[in-house]
């Protein structure tokens, strides 16, 4: 019998692509790099998510296409054109407890457009698919509420409030769990 892990790393080595209405979700490339530095150098973003350094380098950019992407379901955002990448959002398996962090950033021009929630809901849907329900979890800083209602509409709730370690700032900051219950 085939577990919800199993499915997953199958799914991560298959390199789904997704649609919505509004966007392609592929998974990044090596052609992606300037598109990646451009919204992940960013400090205003970088900021807003726990696991990206600031400054973010060439270097970072090709870590994150070598490790982080392999294992995991991640994809490069888009509006159409398969070369203009608008953010990242991935899921990251904690192959322990068997439940996947949703995380995601956005280029600042993108902000405020629904496109993170437009995303966000696909992947979720995409992530429930292969774990079941329950198995979903997100955390957003206390300064970045935007992120928190992005969850919110999709179905997030919140569970706790916790001190995280965020790379690009480098202190440890109020992050808010949430969970997408059964």
């Amino acid at each position: 019998m085939q577990t919800s892990v199993h499915r997953f790393e199958e799914a991560a080595a298959r390199g789904d692509h997704l649609r919505t209405a509004r966007l392609r979700l592929r998974v990044p490339v090596t052609d992606d790099i300037a598109a990646i530095l451009a919204i992940a150098g960013d400090f205003e973003i970088a900021r807003r998510v726990a696991r990206v350094p600031h400054p973010y380098t060439e270097v970072d950019a090709r870590f994150f296409l070598d490790a982080i992407v392999p294992p995991d379901c991640v994809w490069a955002v888009t509006t159409g054109d398969p070369l203009a990448v608008i953010g990242m959002i991935g899921l990251h398996l904690d192959r322990e407890t068997g439940k996947a962090e949703l995380g995601y950033y956005f280029a600042r021009d993108c902000w405020g457009r629904g496109y993170a929630t437009e995303a966000a809901s696909a992947v979720a849907a995409y992530g429930i698919g292969l774990l079941g329900p329950g198995t979903l979890m997100a955390g957003y800083f206390t300064d970045n509420p935007a992120s928190g209602r992005v969850l919110a509409k999709i179905g997030f709730v919140e569970t706790e409030i916790e001190m995280k370690e965020c790379l690009a700032t480098g202190a440890a900051r109020p992050l808010v769990r949430m969970v997408l219950p059964a």
